[in-house]
């Protein structure tokens, strides 16, 4: 009877060790995992726009939607989507940018929407940043545009600072939400059900699963590359996944010129929308201001 106890209470132990290990790893498949399905929202047709594709250097095939002006040589801005999201993320950017007088890109990650890849490897910034370089070139050989302005929200910021640091045709940035590092935004928003030496060892899986190296995702390292190309960081005073001393660590370690905003009441998603969506004026002065002067 002893040893029966012994015996169901080592197989509840060991029952209750795997899904601590493995309820981590399928909750992150499913927190990066894209929408299904990808239509144009009806709302927004009155933007003409292009289908277009592109490739990446890795033989890829990326798509989205190109919204241009009547002059081919206006500056163009691209919109990097944040975890889990598609190109639609940035439609509602597409109007005020159009309005000014820029052309703007918006376009899916490999696995995403209608691009090619798969879906279930999504890497926090370290092959989307190859997908912003192939962007950056798609617009000035494909496009001839000469002046690039780039934005992004969370993982899209990250991917943006990544890209810019090695690729001097991003002339302007405008980051929002972006994280210090992936072990920094890992360790911030571990749950406390998970024993830390439990939860690092399943980001280690995630990084051999999915080929990529939490190395590659150190914006922190690389922002101070992209001076003097100006770089506007907006950040929410109440983003619980990105604490206000990661933003500021960030902000600080980037060069001159920088600016920053801080959106009062603003949690992770509420900087993208309404964040964004109110910022609008400010952020194209921003890009007025970089890429017409």
């Amino acid at each position: 009877m002893k040893l029966k106890k012994i015996t169901a209470f080592t197989g509840i132990f060991i029952g209750l060790s795997l899904a601590a290990a493995v309820s981590p790893i399928v909750g992150e498949m499913v927190a990066t995992l894209p929408p299904l399905i990808v239509t144009y929202p009806r709302k927004y047709l009155d933007l003409e726009h292009e289908n277009v594709s592109f490739p990446t250097t890795d033989g890829l095939t990326l798509r989205g939607w190109f919204f241009p002006c009547d002059d081919p040589q206006s500056p163009a801005i691209l919109y990097a989507p944040a975890t889990a999201k598609d190109l639609r993320q940035g439609l509602s950017l597409v109007a005020p940018l159009h309005q000014a007088g820029y052309q703007v890109l918006l376009f899916s990650y490999r696995g995403s929407g209608q691009s090619d890849g798969n879906r279930l490897d999504f890497s926090y910034g370290a092959r989307e940043s190859l997908d912003i370089d192939a962007a950056v070139k798609y617009l000035s050989e494909t496009r001839g545009i000469q002046h690039i302005g780039a934005i992004g929200h969370s993982a899209g910021a990250v991917a943006i600072i990544l890209s810019a640091a090695r690729n001097p045709q991003i002339d302007a940035i405008v980051a929002a939400a972006p994280f210090t590092s992936l072990q920094d935004i890992w360790s911030d928003n571990r749950p406390a059900i998970f024993p830390a030496d439990i939860y690092l060892e399943t980001q280690r899986v995630y990084q051999i699963r999915k080929d990529f190296s939490e190395s590659q995702v150190r914006p922190i390292d690389v922002v101070n590359q992209i001076a003097p190309r100006p770089i506007l960081f907006i950040n929410g005073l109440k983003d619980k996944r990105i604490p206000e001393q990661q933003a500021s660590r960030l902000f600080k370690a980037a060069r001159q010129p920088k600016q920053i905003i801080w959106i009062a009441g603003a949690g992770h998603a509420e900087v993208r929308s309404p964040g964004l969506d109110n910022l609008s004026p400010q952020i194209v002065r921003f890009f007025d201001k970089s890429l017409r002067n």
